[in-house]
């Protein structure tokens, strides 16, 4: 079976080669190649453009015709709105990612939230910072869309919030502002098959994180567990995304955000013994519970230096 993923030069997808290399065909796109690991066979490095390029849909769909991909998983939120039209390009082709309205819903961090209300999950209490009136302080600030913790910040004050709205040269319909939680974050890979038969659920206790997961291990926490399967009956989803949550010192968990994609701790959910990608593509029956996982795994991600010459 061959692979292809984009985001390639992002942090999971040396995991993902070190664990799936003997197993499957891999091949990694990225919009910026050399962001890739030269670890990587040169083979298996490929260019593609950025997803708000007009040429992205005909090229990745000539790279996937080409190496005769049977499974694309994209790791790009501005690819995600484009992979049903792909879908249509490519014979026989399978992309893993979640149904349209779903990741449009997710993209939209407003809509999250009140996605999440509608259906009794709950959520922190999440405004545009247009509705400067009925905001709290301290609270947590990010961009409506966004990924990669990008712009997130905590915030003390009305003054603070004048400042960033001003600093970010964003409007203040397209913030978002959240009650600002306090707690064990977690990161939950969620797997489900073609059907949106919920298969998976393995909780990610996030120890370091700067932007992305730093430092990490999988956790069998019942109550995040508990959560994750209300949240997909309530809003199921085929695929493989992801769901961040505060498990908060009372007990509580709440969900902030769902990534309508992997994430990068994707490949810790592989080392714990779960494959979303045969989840995915396999016929199979709804299962009677969810699939076990290894607890206690752990991830670390540390910096490597690459040297070359200009000959290679």
């Amino acid at each position: 079976m061959k692979i292809l993923f984009t985001g390639g030069g992002g942090a999971g997808n040396a995991g993902i080669f070190h664990l799936w290399n003997d197993k499957y065909e891999l091949h990694f796109a990225d919009a910026d190649p050399e962001a890739i690991s030269p670890l990587f066979p040169q083979r298996c490095r490929h260019k593609i453009p950025f997803a708000e390029d007009i040429s992205f849909l005909p090229e990745i769909a000539s790279l996937c015709s080409d190496l005769n991909i049977d499974i694309l998983v994209p790791g790009v939120d501005e690819e995600l709105s484009q992979m049903g039209l792909l879908e249509n390009r490519v014979a026989g082709l399978k992309i893993l990612v979640p149904e349209p309205d779903f990741v449009d819903v997710m993209l939209d961090k407003l809509k999250t939230a009140q996605k999440l209300e509608e259906k009794g999950v709950g959520a922190p209490k999440t405004l545009s910072a247009a509705e400067s009136g009925k905001i709290s302080f301290p609270c947590f600030v990010k961009p409506r869309r966004g990924r990669g913790s990008r712009g997130a910040m905590v915030l003390n004050s009305e003054q603070d919030l004048i400042a960033y709205i001003r600093l970010s040269d964003i409007s203040a319909r397209d913030i978002v502002v959240q009650d600002l939680l306090v707690g064990q974050e977690y990161t939950v890979m969620m797997a489900a098959d073609a059907s949106a038969n919920l298969h998976a659920v393995v909780p990610v206790q996030v120890d370091v994180k700067r932007g992305v997961t730093i430092r990490a291990k999988t956790n069998f926490e019942p109550s995040v567990i508990d959560m994750c399967r209300k949240i997909h009956r309530a809003i199921p989803a085929r695929g493989c995304y992801n769901i961040q949550l505060m498990f908060t010192p009372a007990g509580e968990v709440m969900p902030f955000e769902i990534n309508p994609r992997i994430s990068t701790t994707f490949c810790l959910g592989v080392a714990s013994g779960i494959n979303p990608v045969a989840i995915f593509l396999h016929d199979l029956e709804p299962p009677s519970d969810i699939l076990p996982f290894a607890n206690g795994v752990t991830l670390k991600r540390t910096w490597q230096n690459h040297f070359s010459t200009e000959n290679g």
